[in-house]
């Protein structure tokens, strides 16, 4: 059960990071720079976030 508790949130926080930086992916056209960085650095955080939940979410052989 523990499991899914970090799981779950987990997964919304890997989408949310990819939304910020696809986001800011498309900044770069319109060559908005400040948007660009703000938004991958939002992306590197929360991919961070992600994958720490990730990695205790994953079972345990003990």
């Amino acid at each position: 059960m523990m499991n899914l508790l970090l799981a779950a949130p987990a997964a919304l926080l890997g989408k949310m990071a990819w939304t910020s930086i696809r986001t800011g992916s498309e900044w770069t056209r319109h060559r908005q720079w400040d948007a660009v960085a703000t938004n991958l650095a939002i992306g590197a955080v929360l991919g961070s976030m992600a994958a720490g939940l990730a990695s205790r979410a994953l079972p345990r052989s003990d």
